[in-house]
């Protein structure tokens, strides 16, 4: 390992001795990575414990609400080839069944046989109390569907067309870290074109949720559009081996990559002396300066497409030197332990990489090394984060459109208009909601 290498020009003499000196030994870094995931989850509010009820095994879609709308958009669905095609996917949930007659709620039954019996032999009864049924989702705290055509027709007010009346319970719901699906499927209701709603209220971090199930059964229909809401940016396209790291950093085998939680972890054999020499201070094949020196990490795409709820117009990159933290950790405590403040000059978003939607990450301009001051080494905590989002609702109307329809009241927009007002409310969006992390790596590296 070379001995003399200057980290920038105009360095204390201390400070350079100092480098020096640690470029001469070989360093330490953290050798036990086996509490990671544990860490990772302690530290994460995106990688926490889904707040819903599950199955033994900890996955989804077997403890599930069902809460039918008794209206013309159920007497009609078995009429519908994606109603059709959806509801043994949903009788195999075993779910609870509940029906929304009037203001009335009521459970029926959880038995499949009585489920499929009651889902072809509905009759429509006048009102329906949506935003009860809803409520009543939220105070059991499980997976759950409601089907529905969304009108929301109340003795002496009549028919709420546009009221956003979900709006106040989709936003409770998100303000958990959970997640609302909601589609639109248009159907004929007379002379009228309505929509038939299939609400699913889960968390899309639980493994076989009602979310993969529903979209690994529903036909394919261009008609049927579908908004997702939740207060953070779903996920990232990224590859089995996870982020590309320049080769400089020396990664090793040692590693895994979580990418569906949002997260992976690496064990670097490179010295930073010599990261910064040959990633810093990198030139082209011409001998040339690169400017702002190589890439350090990339290979991140933003998976967002017109279904989401929030399109990230700004991100940046905040990096947490972890490695006392981790390496205190005791998975029995009841107090989250603290990954501090941010490192400054350290990592930054290259801006002209992120215009054509990657994510590239290098080292700040200001960069010298001095941040790292990790004892045991330098656990890199890296997060990716969103700075400023837009919701991609409004903007959308091949999306929005499909989420009104003209009734003999008029123009139905409370469905639309609950998704737009939950949508519009700064509190939900991924900066503001305490979840702006997009994607996290973590490196174990050398001392300085």
């Amino acid at each position: 390992m070379k001995t003399q290498k200057k980290w920038f020009s105009a360095i204390a003499l201390s400070a350079l001795a100092a480098m020096s000196l640690n470029s001469c030994v070989s360093g330490v870094r953290v050798e036990d990575m086996g509490q990671i995931r544990q860490f990772h989850k302690a530290t994460s509010h995106k990688a926490g414990t889904s707040q819903l009820a599950t199955g033994q095994d900890g996955k989804g879609g077997a403890l599930v609400d069902l809460y039918i709308d008794y209206s013309d958009c159920m007497t009609t669905a078995t009429n519908s080839a994606y109603y059709m095609g959806v509801q043994p996917a949903i009788i195999a949930c075993s779910p609870n069944y509940y029906s929304i007659k009037g203001g009335d709620i009521k459970f029926e039954t959880n038995d499949k046989m009585r489920v499929h019996q009651l889902l072809n032999g509905i009759r429509n009864v006048d009102y329906s109390d949506l935003k009860g049924a809803v409520d009543s989702i939220l105070n059991n705290r499980r997976e759950a569907i409601i089907i529905t055509d969304g009108e929301y027709y109340q003795k002496g007010i009549g028919a709420n067309l546009n009221n956003p009346y979900l709006a106040d319970e989709f936003k409770e719901w998100l303000q958990r870290g959970l997640d609302v699906y909601v589609y639109s499927e248009p159907y004929q209701s007379g002379k009228y074109v309505k929509n038939r709603y299939y609400m699913l209220f889960t968390d899309h971090r639980l493994d076989n949720n009602i979310q993969q199930i529903f979209s690994r059964n529903a036909p394919t229909n261009p008609q049927v559009k579908m908004v997702h809401l939740y207060s953070g940016i779903p996920g990232v396209n990224i590859g089995k081996k996870g982020v590309t790291l320049n080769e400089q950093l020396l990664d090793t085998d040692e590693g895994q990559v979580y990418a569906r939680q949002g997260w992976e972890w690496h064990k670097l054999d490179a010295r930073w002396d010599d990261i910064y020499e040959y990633i810093k201070n990198a030139t082209d094949d011409d001998g040339n300066p690169m400017k702002g020196g190589d890439f350090f990490l990339k290979g991140i795409r933003l998976n967002v497409g017109e279904e989401d709820a929030y399109r990230p117009e700004e991100i940046e990159v905040r990096t947490y030197e972890v490695s006392g933290a981790y390496t205190g950790y005791d998975p029995k405590a009841k107090a989250a332990p603290s990954v501090g403040k941010p490192l400054e000059d350290f990592l930054v978003v290259d801006t002209e990489a992120w215009k054509q939607g990657e994510v590239v990450l290098k080292l700040a301009e200001k960069f010298d090394g001095q941040c790292l001051n990790g004892e045991e080494g330098n656990l890199l905590r890296i997060d990716i984060c969103v700075k400023q989002s837009k919701e991609n609702l409004t903007g959308n109307p091949a999306i929005g459109g499909k989420f009104q329809f003209d009734s003999p009241y008029g123009l139905n927009t409370s469905v639309y208009e609950s998704l737009k007002q939950t949508l519009l409310d700064p509190a939900i969006s991924p900066e503001r909601s305490g979840n702006p992390v997009i994607y996290t790596i973590y490196l174990s590296t050398y001392t300085r």
